[in-house]
């Protein structure tokens, strides 16, 4: 990757200073702390990866971009960077929540602020969310180099969370919901969930972390949809401050979210200022978890979990779409990114053979109809111009001879030939099971996907249209470019935000009673 010239370099330096003077002035406001150390965080992530690159690339973590005509070699698992910074970041970080602690003496506030009063428990969960972070990255990192089964891969949030989880069961945290209106007479208001609430925590990081995993495989489509979420999230968390009606424990837990939101939106900025279309960088699937866990950590800890799926709609929804693939109803390749067409530079719905040999049958059938038609037009061509047919086997060969038709094809009538295969040849077994035969069917009802049938019954499926909301936009939007892709895809995820907004804050009111 290029050096960056002096005036950037002097621009950088300018900006990093100005990011500490402001942490330095205002280290007695947690939260402005906390936006220097976030442009802090973009800036050093903006500038490292330039400089780290060719450092993975002599290691052996690199790729080819395959959508693009040129096909350069680019750094991998550059999300690893961003991490690390935003690790370090925080690490720096730790003391100043709790700095009018360390200052009390020295304010005059001794007998409020003492070594008796200090927060330990939100020390612990500060110090727990993180080592789940730096887990996540780690494992992120392992799966990278050593591309790891999905199977395998699966629980490693859950994994990377028990020390959040664990911290939560000593600070005695809350299991129980609060139970909707219009199930409060069978239920009741309360219903404590006890270790399930644990699972449904654990779930929680599983699918935070997979669900942008999924939803990925084109330029700045992971860093895209992160920045979105983690900037719905930091508006939702200003909303809880700046309300009269939420309590102090509400704004102690959403400024506590705010603490590790700001931070990620810088280091993602800087990041996808390198993977934007056309892609400098490859983040790999450690930005992916890193992401997901750091979601799941604020919304367990600041206790807004079921706001925090909301934000998650588009991901829901590709999960629900993805389904049937990933739980084997039908057949699911090992990467389902759209098609990048070489002859339009635009990328298509890429496709998943659901029965290779009935298509094999059919290509077959059509090979044969199409050798027949040629052998037609060659037996024409023989009757009504022979001596033109001998000279085209002339200029062909180089010999002074006369073509000799030896071919069945032209020996042969059409009857003869469309005998041998169209009727006589039965198309094999199916092997889609009846479940995923249905899920097909209801599919293509809705409009999700697109199914070729074959040729001769028009009943049995061939192959169909990946089911990802990224090969979704292109069937329903047709084929775009890359950049418009990802575009679109930022598009869908602020309007599901601003629906998600208008949930939690208008419709809510309509299934609990008490709205904050």
């Amino acid at each position: 990757m290029g050096q960056i010239s002096a005036l950037t370099a002097w621009l950088i330096l300018a900006a990093e200073v100005g990011a500490v003077f402001i942490i330095l002035t205002t280290a007695h406001d947690p939260l402005t702390v906390n936006v220097g150390f976030s442009i802090l965080a973009g800036i050093t992530t903006w500038s490292a990866i330039p400089a780290l690159s060719e450092i993975f690339i002599k290691a052996g973590l690199k790729g080819i971009d395959l959508s693009k005509k040129t096909k350069h070699i680019l750094p991998e698992s550059m999300g690893m960077v961003a991490g690390l910074i935003y690790l370090v970041i925080m690490f720096l970080f730790i003391p100043f929540p709790f700095m009018k602690w360390f200052t009390a003496s020295r304010d005059g506030n001794p007998q409020e602020l003492t070594l008796l009063t200090f927060p330990n428990l939100k020390l612990a969960e500060l110090l727990s969310a993180l080592l789940s972070i730096q887990s996540m990255v780690f494992l992120g990192f392992a799966d990278d180099v050593l591309d790891i089964r999905w199977r395998f891969k699966m629980p490693l949030p859950a994994i990377a969370s028990i020390p959040l989880l664990m911290v939560y069961w000593v600070n005695s945290g809350v299991t129980y919901i609060v139970v909707p209106i219009p199930l409060r007479p069978i239920l009741g208001q309360l219903v404590d969930l006890g270790v399930l609430y644990y699972v449904y925590m654990g779930m929680v990081a599983i699918f935070c972390t997979h669900s942008i995993n999924i939803m990925a495989g084109i330029n700045g489509v992971e860093v895209g949809q992160s920045l979105v979420i983690a900037c719905s999230i930091a508006i939702n968390d200003m909303l809880f401050l700046q309300s009269s009606t939420s309590g102090a424990p509400a704004i102690e837990t959403h400024l506590f979210s705010l603490y590790f939101i700001m931070p990620f939106i810088g280091v993602s900025i800087g990041l996808l200022l390198h993977n934007w279309y056309p892609s400098k960088v490859f983040i790999g699937d450690t930005y992916c978890y890193f992401a997901g866990m750091t979601f799941a950590v604020v919304g367990i800890l600041a206790h807004y979990s079921k706001t925090l799926l909301l934000f998650f709609i588009p991901q829901i929804f590709n999960f629900l779409l993805s389904a049937p693939q990933l739980f084997r109803l039908v057949p699911c390749p090992r990467h389902r990114v759209p098609r990048y067409n070489r002859g339009t530079n635009l990328m298509e719905a890429s496709r998943v053979v659901l029965d290779q040999e009935a298509l094999d049958a059919e290509s077959t059938l059509n090979g044969v109809h199409s050798l027949h038609h040629s052998g037609e037009q060659k037996q024409l061509q023989q009757r009504q111009s022979p001596v033109s047919l001998s000279t085209s086997a002339n200029d062909a060969s180089g010999h002074s001879t006369t073509a000799k038709i030896s071919s069945p094809l032209l020996l042969s009538s059409p009857k003869s030939l469309s005998s041998t295969k169209s009727q006589n040849t039965p198309l094999p077994a199916s092997r889609i099971s009846r479940p995923g035969w249905y899920c097909i069917k209801l599919l293509e009802l809705l409009g999700l996907t697109h199914v070729r049938y074959d040729a001769r019954t028009g009943q049995r499926p061939l192959e169909m249209t990946n089911l990802t909301i990224l090969n979704l936009i292109l069937l329903k939007a047709g084929p775009m470019s890359e950049r418009s892709l990802t575009i679109s895809v930022m598009l869908v995820q602020v309007i599901c935000s601003i629906v998600a907004f208008f949930i939690r804050y208008r419709l809510v009111a309509f299934v609990y009673d008490v709205v904050s």
